[in-house]
């Protein structure tokens, strides 16, 4: 994916973030599994975290063209998520607290590497250096990920 600058790269990231809460929730509305349930909350709540950064940076670089927005926010469908709910149900990421972690190792290891192409590309450091942080968060979270997938005898990524 290419972006050209912070506005760009807030857009597309406030608009992943959303996708991934939507599919969050609605993801909590399919699964029976408590334990499930309770890691999809906790990954919500990340995510939900992730939307307010975002937000209240892109106030400060505002995308003029509706064409672009609409472009971006396309962009943004293909990077994480791909396949929605249907997806993680396929995963069994709906059906086991192991097959959750192991879809979401993947989701984050997909946005470390979008988040960091990101602050590649700001030349604002304000900006630059939140997406690192957001960077540093979700490579914590990969890494957590993959201990209890390492626990429960799990590979994370294919």
């Amino acid at each position: 994916m290419v972006v050209r600058d912070e506005g760009q790269a807030l857009c597309v990231a406030e608009e992943m973030e959303k996708r991934a809460i939507r599919m969050y929730e609605r993801a909590l509305m399919l699964t029976n599994d408590p334990a499930t349930a309770a890691g999809l909350r906790e990954m919500l709540c990340e995510e939900q975290s992730h939307l307010k950064r975002f937000r209240q940076m892109k106030a400060q670089y505002p995308i003029p063209a509706e064409e672009e927005r609409l472009m971006i926010s396309a962009m943004a469908a293909d990077v994480l998520f791909s396949g929605g709910v249907m997806e993680m149900k396929r995963e069994q990421a709906l059906s086991t607290l192991e097959g959750l972690y192991r879809y979401a190792a993947q989701s984050e290891a997909n946005a470390v590497e979008t988040y960091g192409s990101f602050a590649s590309k700001c030349t604002d450091p304000q900006v630059h250096d939140a997406f690192m942080s957001i960077v540093q968060e979700e490579s914590r979270h990969l890494s957590a990920l993959m201990e209890k997938l390492a626990k429960s005898g799990e590979q994370a990524l294919k």
